[in-house]
């Protein structure tokens, strides 16, 4: 006899095609909100009046004279001073050629060569003769080939599901850059905002990946549930060390922005903690709910109990890895300052009792832990969504 089709292939492909289309119309109505708040309410407060100064592309022409000599200490490093002659790219003198006076020293070393593109900074009072300084290298040419390389590995290895993972990723930059950060200089609450914002990122980034599914919404759910229970626990621990929002390098300034605009700074760093976490346990759900469903596709018959056995056993390995990806991360943000407290014979009980050590240490075993609680609610979870988990709880229901 000839095998029946099955439409289960045909019917899941549909609801995937119809849930991108229902995803990306929600998307883009909540980017066109977040766009028309920000228009409708603009935050302009700066700390500083910089309407006189602007940072613009220009090219070296030409170098006029130069007293260069090396840095003893650092090889490769010239010091010393150049004149050199620089044609605009953009800004009100466009296409004009200015002449200014550069010096190099050890921590601004940018070399001026004929054709090299630099950022110049341009500081014009009124009624006051223009002053230029080269502030930098264009680094926009660079950082552009780097990405397109980037997006490139990503699409030869993930295909198109490595497109939508970083359609996922601009999104995420998008909510934190234009809904976050102005919301919160606004005086709106970060906790709250931060919430949302996490639950935004988290609910399309996965749509995008995954669609429609079961371990889409298992690993929305673990990944939310994780970070709100990290949460709690970055309560906890800043109770018992003392931290707040002022312990911050940042704080002073902060504290300059809040006198105009409300910034509560006394949550900055609980939402912080959030946003540290997200990625980590986002990774964590993810993986272990693809591997848990697929068990359950390669062995029908298994019981809930091993189910949940075997996604802990594979959790296990899941926390490890990512806790230390957690605790490297810090260190290597962290090496030139600790390096920097070492030289100048930083104490253990002052390192330990810093702020700067408190905050970070919390921030990495924070989101530690968010990945450790991850674990088990997203084994739970795949379980009652499994087709024995969910025959279980209705004979349990049945017999009652």
């Amino acid at each position: 006899m000839p095998k029946r089709k099955t439409t289960k292939p045909r019917t899941a492909n549909k609801i995937n095609r119809h849930g991108t289309v229902i995803t990306v119309s929600v998307l883009a109505v909540m980017v066109i909100s977040v766009l028309a708040i920000n228009k409708s309410s603009p935050f302009a407060y700066s700390l500083y009046n910089t309407d006189i100064i602007s940072y613009e592309k220009g090219t070296v022409s030409v170098v006029l004279e130069e007293y260069l000599e090396s840095d003893p200490d650092l090889p490769g490093q010239k010091l010393g001073y150049q004149k050199i002659r620089v044609k605009l790219k953009n800004g009100p003198m466009r296409g004009e050629e200015i002449e200014l006076e550069h010096y190099l020293y050890t921590t601004h070393s940018v070399l001026a060569r004929k054709g090299l593109s630099v950022i110049i900074k341009a500081d014009r009072p009124e009624n006051v003769e223009p002053y230029y300084s080269v502030y930098n290298y264009d680094r926009v040419p660079g950082l552009s080939t780097a990405i397109i390389i980037f997006v490139a590995f990503i699409f030869l290895v993930g295909g198109l599901k490595g497109l939508r993972s970083l359609l996922g990723l601009a999104v995420s930059l998008f909510f934190i850059l234009v809904f976050l950060l102005p919301a919160i200089c606004r005086g709106w609450s970060p906790v709250l905002v931060t919430l949302v914002t996490g639950t935004v990122i988290v609910s399309f980034s996965l749509l995008l990946l995954n669609g429609f599914s079961r371990k889409t919404f298992t690993a929305l759910a673990a990944t939310v549930s994780g970070v709100l229970l990290s949460g709690f626990f970055f309560a906890l621990v800043s109770a018992l060390t003392s931290l707040t929002g002022y312990n911050i390098d940042e704080a002073e300034a902060l504290i300059m922005v809040s006198r105009e605009t409300g910034l509560r700074i006394g949550e900055v760093l609980f939402a912080g903690v959030i946003i540290a976490s997200l990625g980590a346990v986002m990774d964590t759900t993810v993986s272990l709910a693809a591997a848990m469903y697929e068990i359950e596709e390669q062995s029908p018959g298994i019981s809930p109990r091993k189910m949940f056995l075997s996604g802990m056993t594979m959790g296990r390995d899941i926390i490890g890895a990512n806790c230390m990806t957690l605790i490297l991360a810090f260190v290597g943000s962290s090496l030139a300052a600790l390096l920097s407290l070492a030289a100048y014979g930083t104490q253990f009980n002052q390192l330990i009792s810093s702020n700067y050590l408190a905050v970070e240490v919390a921030y990495a075993f924070t989101g530690g832990l968010a990945v450790v609680v991850a674990v088990p609610i997203t084994a739970g979870l795949c379980v009652i969504q499994s087709k024995n988990g969910k025959k279980t709880i209705h004979t349990r229901k049945s017999r009652k």
